[in-house]
């Protein structure tokens, strides 16, 4: 009973160990965003930015560790309107020739609750850097239908445009007709990466090796049957 009870224990941690390893996701761009949204006069305007590259990595077993590194194409920019995504990406805002990439590079990883926690990191817009704390939650993990890991995110966070020298129609006092906050909220899918770097894809898998069967034993000889003598012929030998 000892014996048994010790071998499920060694199983259960072993099973853990591999479960809990550290994983490494791909941000998939067709499924991920940065929403952001600013004051207008008196009103809101919004919008996103629809290609994000980068990385990230998660362990569920220590989540006070992690990694994330996040390329926004500041050229991606949808307002749904096309004139004013064009005068956002002039020199008077984002100035997207100059500066064509916003860039997260995270710090540290602070746990805040079961799937939840905050992440510190340097974001880099506009020619600035700045540190900035991004509150993030784990929206979940499956397998899609074409065999990837995917794993979800959401991170929120505002950042004040004059900090990065984004100044146009905003005042000394923080008004103006634009806000100086900005309002970010990231939706993220990443795809999981195996071993050799590339997308790990459960459909791909190479087939099991058959287990190789031991060859067949020849067929040993039997000894052959002795005959039994017909009762007629003991019969003859007897009356005889």
């Amino acid at each position: 009973m000892k014996k048994r009870t010790l071998a499920g224990l060694i199983l259960v941690a072993t099973s853990f160990g591999a479960w809990a390893a550290p994983e490494n996701y791909k941000i998939d761009d067709a499924h991920s965003f940065a929403n952001w949204g600013i004051r207008h006069i008196v009103g809101r305007t919004t919008g996103t930015f629809t290609d994000i590259k980068g990385t990230l990595m998660l362990d569920l077993a220590n989540p006070n560790t992690g990694s994330a590194d996040v390329t926004i194409n500041i050229l991606s920019i949808d307002s749904g309107h096309r004139e004013r995504d064009i005068h956002v990406l002039t020199g008077d805002f984002l100035d997207g020739n100059k500066y064509p990439n916003m860039r997260f590079v995270s710090t540290g990883f602070k746990s805040t609750g079961k799937d939840a926690g905050v992440m510190t990191g340097q974001l880099t817009l506009h020619g600035a850097t700045r540190s900035v704390d991004i509150p993030y939650k784990i929206l979940g993990f499956a397998a899609d239908p074409w065999g990837n890991q995917r794993a979800a995110f959401e991170g929120k966070f505002t950042l004040n445009r004059g900090d990065y020298g984004i100044t146009k129609f905003l005042d000394s006092s923080g008004g103006g007709l634009l806000g100086n906050e900005v309002d970010i909220t990231l939706l993220v899918e990443g795809l999981k990466l195996g071993p050799d770097g590339q997308v790990l894809n459960i459909k791909n898998q190479p087939a099991p090796a058959p287990v190789a069967q031991p060859a067949a034993q020849p067929a040993q000889p039997q000894p052959a049957k002795k005959e039994k003598p017909d009762l007629q012929d003991l019969l003859k030998g007897i009356l005889n």
